[in-house]
């Protein structure tokens, strides 16, 4: 084979190995930014406290809840992705030597999502339809994360000679996503989270 032609040869077989080592960083680029974006709900999601108060004869639930939030996530919220907080109650009588009974069961639905219009957080009481808006994503996720004075059991479903048994948990998850955005948002399925059940003793 003539030099030159040897020459062209290992010129464009040095071509090609520089083309793929350029292909393979740009790769694990992308790799590494999704990794980084994947992280979705960052750290452990739970129910820090919850206690029952007793006011004009009914149980109100406070409850502190723990939303560990990436920048991921943020950057969702602002494109106006909902995101939505299930809190599960469930109140037992607890006996001795027979299963626990059922006194109270509840299911409630906060939905929290950013107006484009008004360029505030809405955060909307899905079960009484009562709305609150905040001017920042912050602000959204911390009046997110505390439960006041919620309605819960009326007084004359429990008795005071029995003991009783409170169990709360929360479950998060990101909602209906338009389609265009979920292809940019793949890691939106690290917002199905559910905490596990936080559990105390309730004193009549």
């Amino acid at each position: 084979m003539p030099p030159t032609a040897l020459h062209r040869r290992r010129t464009r077989m040095a071509s090609v190995r520089a083309a793929l080592l350029m292909v393979a960083s740009v790769c694990l680029g992308c790799f590494l930014s999704v990794t980084a974006d994947a992280e979705g709900l960052e750290g452990r999601f739970e129910v820090r406290s919850a206690d029952l108060e007793l006011q004009d004869g009914v149980y109100h639930l406070n409850a502190r809840l723990a939303l560990p939030v990436s920048d991921a996530v943020r950057r969702g919220l602002a494109e106006g992705v909902p995101l939505t907080i299930e809190l599960d109650l469930d109140i037992e009588r607890v006996r001795q030597l027979l299963p626990n009974s059922r006194v109270a069961e509840l299911t409630q639905r906060y939905h929290l999502q950013y107006n484009a219009v008004s360029a505030r957080y809405i955060l909307r009481n899905d079960n009484s339809g009562q709305q609150q808006s905040v001017g920042t994503v912050d602000a959204a996720l911390e009046m997110l994360s505390e439960i006041h004075s919620l309605p819960v059991l009326d007084k004359s479903l429990i008795t005071t000679d029995r003991r009783y048994e409170a169990n709360v948990r929360a479950k998060i998850d990101y909602g209906t996503v338009p389609f265009s955005l979920r292809v940019l948002m793949f890691w939106v399925n690290e917002w199905h989270r559910e905490s596990d059940w936080y559990t105390w003793t309730l004193q009549p």
